[in-house]
């Protein structure tokens, strides 16, 4: 199970340090960028709702989270403005956060790993909503934005999936 945690992590750490790192991306560079970031974390979601222990009554909202994100990346490449890209990638992260954050409140209680939905959906609404709000803003900017929410983001997942590896780890030495 903690694999595709883990991919999540790499995936936003990778598209956090490309957002500090890259002084002046054009809107090309913003829409695959985020374009990238959106299918990627979207792919791995849709890993992890299918493993085992996800309850099944969570996997709808973290469907709907994983679609959210699938569908703006397709939507992305109809845009040719910076304020068109990033109000689509804002939208695409506020509904998926929205999704998380249901997955998590829901199923918080009798699924640990829920509680992790809680940062997670918060981190993507408060993402999505700072590109509504920087719509206005360069790219660079924008990406900053989200950067900044997929590096919080990156190493929360981090931590949880390192987490989730170890106590699997231990359990198992402990069956044996």
């Amino acid at each position: 199970m903690s694999k595709p945690v883990l991919i999540r992590a790499g995936v936003a750490l990778i598209f956090g340090l490309t957002t500090v790192f890259v002084q002046e991306p054009g809107t090309m560079w913003m829409k695959i960028s985020l374009a990238l970031y959106l299918v990627f974390s979207g792919s791995a979601m849709w890993e992890y709702l299918r493993r085992d222990p996800v309850p099944e009554a969570m996997r709808s909202p973290l469907s709907m989270a994983a679609a959210a994100w699938m569908l703006g990346t397709i939507v992305l490449f109809f845009f040719s403005t910076p304020a068109g890209v990033g109000i689509t990638a804002g939208a695409a992260l506020l509904l998926g956060g929205v999704a998380e954050l249901v997955a998590g409140f829901r199923h918080r209680r009798e699924f640990a790993p829920a509680r992790d939905q809680l940062i997670t959906g918060a981190v993507g609404v408060g993402s999505g909503i700072g590109l509504f709000l920087g719509s206005g803003l360069n790219q660079h900017a924008q990406l900053g934005i989200a950067g900044g929410g997929a590096l919080i983001l990156g190493v929360m997942m981090a931590v949880s999936g390192v987490g989730m590896y170890l106590d699997v780890r231990k359990a198992a030495q402990t069956d044996a």
